[in-house]
């Protein structure tokens, strides 16, 4: 009994698969994803200064756009410093719109304002599988002048399966920690846009 048990244990382990998907390609030390973007006129002495104006909310999930503005905020602090976001609340208007948001930037004397969308947040987890996903666009304008200088979209998987004997527990841990993960999705996603628009900014030694 205790042959067959240890047989079937390595049945199960040969079988077993465990993998995470971040939809990344390896580029040295460094795990960016190429981003389908057209840059219109951002280059490396511009813009050093963004706002980042409150993001549109397409997806079923209330927080969903916080958690995408904020991913972008803390990645584009790489390249040059960001309006606090509480600060730009105060200043927005309702509802939302890219002419409020360039009035927005120009009083907090930012050189460019990024407005973005969460077009997708999803989470699944049954027994043997569990991933998170997040989709989300942005655009940049020149606060001087309110022309488009950047535009791009993006998307984040995190999920694992497999069979094992310990699948089941490590699917229902990211089922409990979804929250965390969904977030390191959007900050994943902001900094291939960083690293789209500023690899040297990116850059580790």
């Amino acid at each position: 009994m205790i042959l067959s048990f240890t047989f079937l244990a390595g049945v199960l382990l040969s079988c077993s698969g465990c993998g995470t998907f971040h939809a990344l390609t390896y580029d040295g030390h460094n795990t960016y994803r190429s981003v389908e973007s057209s840059n219109y006129g951002v280059t490396r002495n511009f813009p050093k200064s963004f706002t980042v104006y409150p993001f549109k909310n397409t997806s079923w999930y209330q927080e969903a756009a916080d958690r995408g503005r904020q991913g972008i905020y803390q990645a584009f602090t790489l390249i040059g410093p960001c309006a606090r976001i509480d600060e730009t609340e105060k200043l927005a208007a309702q509802p939302f719109s890219a002419s409020d948001a360039l009035k927005v930037a120009r009083q907090q004397n930012s050189e460019a304002v990024i407005v973005g969308e969460v077009m997708n947040q999803d989470h699944f987890w049954f027994l043997l599988m569990s991933y998170s996903y997040v989709m989300l666009k942005i655009n940049i304008y020149d606060t001087k002048d309110g022309k488009l200088i950047y535009s791009a979209n993006t998307w984040g998987i995190d999920s694992d399966f497999g069979l094992s004997i310990l699948s089941p527990v490590t699917s229902l841990i990211d089922h409990i920690n979804w929250s965390r993960l969904t977030q390191g999705l959007y900050y994943r996603c902001a900094m291939d846009f960083v690293h789209d628009i500023r690899p040297d900014a990116t850059t580790t030694k």
